[in-house]
């Protein structure tokens, strides 16, 4: 009997933590998307000190206008569980892949690109985090790669705190919060370490720089590395030295990022009345066999399949804007 009024203790208490986690994410923007709701809450906890969310998120954009006057002394610390996001501040660019986690800080103008993925976010006020890790006070955001050792020391923290959310107490709560900030320094001491050997300063900025002009100049046809060269300043020479140590060519990523935007455009049920021509049109494509060959080797159905696919899965859970 105990038993039983322990597991119905802890659903009902699940139940309210996901209610009180609810409505302070609902909180922290200002803005609505024009899409809709964006993303599904599936488990939180707020109290006084500690708020956090697992968070599923269907693809949109996000950035630091959106965020309310309150929150933007604070700093979000994400696990991205699956998917995959793209983050800018302050010229700053990058990829977080599933089993990285991302530092961002609120109080500087960020663009957050998400896709279709899953993430657990912790919010950190910048009081917390200023004695641990006083550089956050003059660095934009940071990825943390999670083949680091220290990084997987703070990933077991964060599957503890979010497997055992509906136990927590206010005073355990804040004794995790004050934690936190110093597993996190101790990732960042092992991720600055094994920087020793990336590209140069300058070369990150210039690889940040091009990728920029190219997100921004998708839609135009006539892209191509040359006009990515002239726009940026640099040397089409350069441009492939540069990008000889990725893993596919610029124009290669260019091409991909496209077929990334229709797909995103193609799933979504507010344009199911423009036409596939239009969209691939719309990023960049100015022949539809080739756009088709393309989508169809890169996602292995064509454009059409998808879109009916995608179009007719019903949704899960109820929504936040998140």
């Amino acid at each position: 009997m105990s038993l039983a009024m322990s597991a119905g203790d802890m659903i009902q208490s699940a139940n309210a933590n996901r209610r009180a986690a609810e409505h302070f994410w609902m909180q922290l923007r200002q803005k609505r998307s024009a899409e809709g709701s964006v993303s599904t809450l599936l488990d939180g906890y707020a109290g006084e000190r500690l708020r956090m969310a697992t968070f599923r998120h269907a693809p949109h954009v996000l950035t630091g206008d959106s965020i309310a006057l309150p929150h933007r002394r604070a700093t979000l610390l994400s696990l991205q569980l699956e998917g995959e996001s793209r983050v800018e501040q302050q010229g700053r660019f990058c990829t977080i892949a599933a089993g990285d986690f991302c530092l961002l800080d609120l109080s500087r103008s960020f663009r957050l690109e998400t896709g279709r993925s899953t993430v657990q976010t912790i919010y950190l006020p910048s009081a917390v985090l200023r004695d641990a890790v006083p550089q956050v006070e003059r660095t934009s955001v940071i990825v943390l790669q999670g083949q680091d050792s220290a990084v997987g020391y703070l990933r077991v923290l964060y599957e503890q705190i979010f497997a055992r959310a509906p136990q927590l107490t206010e005073s355990v709560a804040s004794c995790l919060l004050d934690a936190i900030p110093h597993m996190l320094a101790a990732a960042l001491q092992s991720s600055q370490s094994s920087e020793t050997a990336s590209p140069s300063q300058l070369r990150r900025y210039h690889k940040q720089l091009v990728r920029r002009f190219a997100l921004d100049h998708l839609s135009d046809p006539e892209l191509c590395a040359d006009n990515i060269g002239k726009g940026v300043g640099l040397s089409t020479s350069y441009l492939f030295e540069l990008f000889a140590d990725e893993q596919v060519t610029l124009m290669r990523w260019v091409r991909s990022e496209r077929l990334l935007r229709c797909m995103r455009e193609l799933e979504d049920s507010a344009a199911r009345r423009k036409s596939i021509g239009r969209i691939a049109y719309g990023w960049g494509f100015s022949d539809m066999a080739h756009f088709s060959r393309c989508f169809r080797r890169a996602f292995g159905v064509s454009p059409r399949e998808y879109r009916q696919h995608t179009l007719f899965v019903p949704s899960e859970n109820k929504a936040t804007d998140v």
